[in-house]
């Protein structure tokens, strides 16, 4: 059999690296289309990269018909050295100073720097291909399981005379050519595809999306593909599902979880009709329905669910919590899960189960990339990094309220600092802290915990909520004795926060003295960044909504990186306000919220409205969006 040779394409190495843009790999690919010169020649040539870039790419080893062999064996097998002269440059190499091979055999003369381009870029000219374009057989892509694939961002196109072609990310990677050979037991022949379409392709293959597997697990099993989610934390020894109907349910909870997952869902929706059972997931904060469950499934599927997350399947009648952790892609992700009576005319009292996807690195997102404006990011940070006070997030469930302060507490994190918190739930572990997980059933609420807290010697404390008067007035006396406190309301704007503090019994001055910034958000979606152009609105809409008529907006027209939705994940609108001397007056006064909010914006307050309006002209949303997440007090 000819020898078959592992190469790589240079340019898409180059441009992943960031060492080339577009423009310049363009304008070297009609030199190299024009004159036949190998792409690495031209690219050295034209002086857009240096050999040792090209060497580096290289990475001094590469494998030709499954033997690993070095760069002067390369040289060697193309006729430029022979064995005495590689042994002389080797021999130069071993004194010291670092230098690479390719190198030293230019300065000896050995080999001329033209010849050794052409030499390493011969070696990296591996196939391009483009996943969207083939269809590949399930049987060939199932010869590396889907787990390993996905790890390894590789699946099987083909086989061929015996030869698997394989598209990876990095075809360069031995290690995992090795494993995937040994796994198969095929000669491996590498093609190169992105990340994104070799995900792509995974989830076509394998219906990890959801939209299709579910039909497919409706039919009879041959218990070939009925592994269980890789639970990690449950707390119920659960029975082995050994009947097929037992597997058929598991591959169907499987499918359902598994798919959530990867179209990164914040939660997945059962809900219980007469004729099936409906699956919908929320993905970037709207709800998205898959394929229907049949109605035959309804019980058993609940019932897997809650045996997971240790509720009572006995209990039907009332609202019941639990949660489990599964391990998906070699992370881990926990489920928090809620039952819920409903009544249906024909079946009677059946339930339906909310999960909510609680990834611990969904998160960690730095408090700078939340998509503050630079003049409102610059006043939060200043508020955030006080002594004492009170710093409040508000805004309606699913504003991202958590997301934001567990960025506050990251950005203030410091080895100088303690910093303790009482969470229901922890949604996510940072390192560092001291997490509290309240547990009313145990006598630890919010209000027992702060006082327990301020024995524990904390600079910084974050309160997940002040849900009663209680919980509030320990907050607020926790800030006034040298305690910076952070903490979220449900209110509708900035300014509401004054007046709900005022209606849970607080007293005016302790508001006015320890609040020093609150921080409204909403969540819009962010505009595909591929597909986005500019959009038309009618002027009268414009002049309506305070925006000079001819303004040009933008939003996505739809494309395979958003599904034909035009957008592409979530960014934050925010409205932050600081008291003034006038405001405390006017808390102190007990004046309404609209009367606060009315000064503010004569001081310059940024409205949820407007931030919103500022960041559609940026490209970043669109007005529906903006429109749709905030009222018009621009």
């Amino acid at each position: 059999m000819a020898q078959r040779r592992r190469r790589k394409k240079i340019g898409e190495i180059l441009l992943a690296q960031g060492l080339l843009t577009q423009e310049m790999l363009d304008k070297a690919m009609d030199e190299h289309r024009r004159s036949g010169t190998s792409l690495g020649t031209v690219l050295v040539n034209q002086g857009l990269i240096d050999l040792d870039t090209l060497q580096g790419i290289l990475g001094l080893q590469m494998e030709l018909s499954g033997q690993r062999k070095r760069l002067g064996e390369i040289l060697i097998d193309r006729g430029l050295i022979d064995q005495e002269k590689l042994e002389m440059a080797l021999a130069e190499q071993k004194k010291g100073g670092g230098k690479k091979l390719g190198d030293i055999l230019v300065k000896l003369g050995l080999v001329e720097e033209q010849a050794l381009v052409e030499a390493i870029s011969a070696q990296l000219d591996v196939a391009r291909v483009v996943l969207d374009n083939i269809q590949i057989e399930p049987a060939v892509a199932r010869l590396i399981p889907q787990e390993m694939a996905r790890s390894y961002k590789a699946i099987p196109l083909w086989e061929q005379d015996g030869i698997l072609t394989v598209a990876m990310a990095d075809p360069t990677n031995l290690r995992t050519l090795d494993h995937i050979k040994f796994k198969t037991g095929k000669d491996v022949d590498p093609v190169m595809a992105t990340e994104k379409e070799i995900e792509a392709a995974l989830n076509r293959t394998f219906k990890a999306d959801g939209s299709d597997s579910l039909k497919d697990l409706f039919g009879p099993t041959d218990g070939s593909d009925d592994k269980d989610l890789d639970v990690v934390k449950t707390e119920v020894q659960e029975e082995q599902l050994a009947d097929e109907e037992g597997r058929q349910v598991v591959k169907v909870v499987n499918a359902i979880v598994n798919g959530a997952i990867s179209l990164g869902a914040s939660d997945i929706h059962l809900e219980p009709q007469e004729t099936h059972l409906r699956l919908r997931y929320r993905v970037d904060g709207d709800l998205i329905e898959r394929d229907h469950i049949p109605a035959r499934w309804m019980n058993q599927v609940t019932s897997r669910i809650k045996v997971l997350a240790s509720m009572d399947i006995a209990e039907k009648r009332k609202p019941l919590d639990g949660r489990f952790t599964i391990r998906h892609n070699g992370k881990e992700v926990d489920l928090r899960v809620n039952s819920f009576p409903v009544s249906l005319r024909g079946r009677g009292v059946c339930e339906k189960i909310v999960m909510r996807i609680l990834d611990p690195n969904a998160n960690n997102i730095a408090l700078e990339k939340m998509g503050f404006l630079p003049s409102m990011y610059k006043q939060f940070e200043e508020i955030i990094n006080l002594p004492d006070g009170v710093v409040l997030v508000t805004g309606p469930t699913g504003s991202g309220k958590s997301s934001t302060l567990y960025s506050c507490i990251r950005k203030v994190l410091s080895p100088e600092v303690n910093i303790v918190t009482m969470e229901d739930p922890v949604e996510m572990n940072i390192p560092g802290i001291s997490q509290g997980q309240i547990n009313k059933g145990a006598g630890f609420t919010f209000a027992a915990g702060i006082r327990a807290i301020l024995r524990q010697d904390p600079d910084i404390i974050m309160i997940g909520e002040m849900r009663d008067k209680e919980t509030a007035e320990m907050a607020v006396q926790a800030a006034l004795t040298g305690h910076l406190v952070f903490s979220t309301l449900h209110t509708n704007d900035s300014a509401g926060a004054f007046t709900r503090m005022l209606d849970m019994g607080l007293e005016p001055f302790l508001v006015a003295s320890c609040v020093k910034g609150i921080l409204a958000q909403r969540l819009v979606r962010r505009s595909c960044p591929k597909c986005v152009e500019p959009k038309a609105y009618p002027d009268e809409m414009l002049v309506k909504l305070g925006i000079r008529p001819g303004t040009v907006f933008y939003a996505g027209k739809g494309c395979k990186l958003c599904g034909g939705t035009g957008y592409k994940g979530r960014m934050g609108i925010f409205e932050f306000l600081i008291p003034d001397d006038h405001m405390r007056a006017m808390i102190l006064g007990r004046e309404s919220s609209d009367n606060i909010k009315a000064y503010a914006k004569t001081r310059g307050l940024v409205t949820l409205r407007r931030d919103g309006l500022m960041k559609a002209i940026q490209k970043l949303t669109t007005i529906e969006q903006v429109i749709a997440a905030s009222q018009n007090d621009i």
